[in-house]
């Protein structure tokens, strides 16, 4: 016998938009196409709203579970018709084999590794388990655990990585950027956690521990008499989602008496693309409280100039990818300039990231380019490295005027 654990990437955004009945009956439609796959041995359960078992009878041929496996992902594929309208649902599909591990429970475990496996890529897919993923999938529900105790713990900490002002030559602006002090593994960057937080729904939590800490070092950076600095804190889609993110952010404002005017979250361009009524709704409502938002990563993915132009976007920022290049490709200079002219365009500052060299500094600054961050500018810095820091840059602003 073979164990599928099946689950509908797609469904809960499309039973958001569209209703809890007509998600029902998009459910019937994804039951029905599931059972027409089906042969008499084979028996399918649903596990929750959007995830099913299926039980597929091997015993006189192996291979019925792969072939099963390309049939039913390769149906679920189709588009659905829900109220007049045309949907398309990904899916990931995870197969074991009993005979590797005969225990129910195992045997489910192995069959829900397989289908995370098959998540990660997209579309419609399976993946057949193998101990290799076993392995890995058992390394990240150990670092999954461990991050949900760092959370509670308070093991985390944010660096701040200042933006300079190429008009003034002043610091304007943090990005916050979250770090993990692993009692094993020393400071780990976000790269090493963050999309393990996003596949297990801890992004949010995370999201919110970010927010509460810089709105804190805002607070304490005021108290020390520095002036105001715009906050850039990066929001996830699934974040920007939640229902609780205008009352806490709203509450955390007037707990840490921040003018919500320096306040600025980075958007990806993924997410500013997706749902658009939805963005925009959220956007305006943060908007209100005084929120300005920046486009982070410009470049790399798909957004157009006329959505962008339709969103309250302050900033783009352009991707370390392109800013990289310019010393070394005249396509890079050119594609570079032509970001930031099209930019000033459409009313919006450019912040240029990942600038390392003096040589793109000036490229950056002939360009017209607002503002720039980067390990030329400062590293990511903790709070108390950031004071010192912030000092020193008062201290030449005043030592150059009194000069």
């Amino acid at each position: 016998m073979a164990l599928g654990h099946l689950d509908l990437d797609n469904f809960r955004r499309a039973n958001d938009s569209l209703g809890h009945q007509a998600g029902d009956r998009l459910i019937l439609q994804v039951v029905a196409r599931l059972k027409n796959q089906l042969d008499a041995g084979d028996q399918i359960a649903r596990l929750g709203g959007d995830e099913f078992a299926l039980l597929i009878d091997t015993r006189t041929a192996p291979e019925r579970a792969l072939q099963m496996a390309e049939r039913i992902t390769d149906v679920l594929a189709e588009p659905y018709w829900v109220d007049g309208e045309s949907l398309l649902l990904g899916c990931s599909l995870g197969i074991a084999h009993s005979q590797a591990q005969p225990e129910a429970d195992p045997l489910m475990w192995h069959a829900h590794i397989a289908m995370r496996q098959a998540k990660s890529m997209q579309g419609c897919t399976y993946h057949l388990f193998d101990e290799r993923i076993n392995r890995n999938a058992r390394s990240l529900a150990d670092l999954e655990g461990e991050l949900r105790r760092a959370l509670r713990r308070d093991e985390l900490e944010l660096h701040y990585q200042p933006r300079l002002c190429l008009d003034s030559g002043r610091v304007v602006g943090l990005e916050a950027l979250v770090r993990w002090r692993h009692q094993e593994r020393g400071l780990l960057p976000p790269s090493k956690f963050v999309p393990l937080a996003e596949q297990s729904g801890l992004i949010v939590p995370l999201g919110y521990w970010v927010i509460f800490r810089a709105l804190r070092d805002m607070q304490a950076l005021r108290e020390q008499g520095f002036a105001p600095l715009h906050m850039a804190i990066n929001l996830s889609f699934r974040q920007f989602q939640d229902s609780q993110l205008l009352p806490t952010l709203t509450r955390l404002i007037a707990e840490h008496d921040v003018d919500a005017r320096w306040l600025e979250f980075e958007l990806t361009e993924t997410a500013v693309m997706r749902r658009s009524d939805q963005v925009r709704q959220t956007m305006d409502a943060l908007r209100q409280l005084g929120v300005r938002f920046s486009l982070d990563d410009f470049g790399t993915g798909y957004s157009s100039f006329m959505h962008l132009n339709s969103l309250p976007i302050a900033l783009l920022k352009i991707d370390m990818t392109f800013v990289g290049q310019m010393e070394l490709r005249e396509e890079n200079r050119k594609l570079v300039n032509a970001m930031i002219n099209l930019a000033h365009n459409l009313n919006l500052e450019v912040v240029a990231e990942g600038v390392e060299t003096a040589g793109q500094l000036e490229l950056l600054r002939s360009f017209g380019c607002n503002q720039v961050q980067g390990y030329l500018i400062s590293r990511p810095l903790p709070v108390e490295e950031l004071v010192t820091y912030l000092r020193s840059e008062v201290a030449h602003a005043d030592t150059s005027r009194s000069g």
